[in-house]
């Protein structure tokens, strides 16, 4: 049986290879057994979470582990995207200082973000913290303009 997630990030990465001109290496990184986050090009670090529901808004769990995996690959990669897939309707991509801004744990163990889009509309982002300001465009395009920035 395929892991439904498994599904969701398949669709990111599919997004990722059909705009990006010429080559594109894919390494992974497992979270606890659970792949959850990749390198592209040696140089960008992106983590992929989906929500199933099929309405929305949609909502999406950060974990404390999650958010270490995210520090970690800032430290090691300088470029750090959270790519946000809303069941079909489609994905949003936030930066890793987006995804800070916006995410408060408190006293419990994760965060949440909620990402909510209108009929013909961009998405409204919002976390346990406060609400990004402007909307944003569906899409992987902030990863493919980090990595024509890196190969340059």
């Amino acid at each position: 049986m395929i892991a439904e997630y498994k599904f969701y990030h398949g669709a990111a990465l599919v997004e990722i290879i059909d705009a990006k001109p010429g080559p594109l290496s894919i390494d992974e990184l497992n979270e606890n057994g659970r792949l959850s986050s990749y390198i592209l090009n040696g140089k960008v670090g992106i983590q992929i979470k989906h929500s199933a529901n099929r309405l929305h808004p949609w909502q999406f769990t950060f974990t404390k582990s999650n958010m270490a995996q995210l520090l970690s690959l800032r430290k090691a990669y300088p470029t750090v995207f959270v790519i946000l897939v809303c069941h079909t309707d489609g994905m949003v991509t936030l930066t890793l200082e987006e995804i800070i801004e916006i995410l408060v744990a408190g006293a419990s163990d994760q965060a949440w973000i909620r990402v909510d889009r209108k009929k013909n509309e961009s998405y409204s982002v919002s976390g346990g913290a406060s609400e990004l300001t402007g909307k944003r465009p569906q899409g992987v395009q902030k990863v493919i303009q980090a990595l024509e920035a890196s190969s340059r």
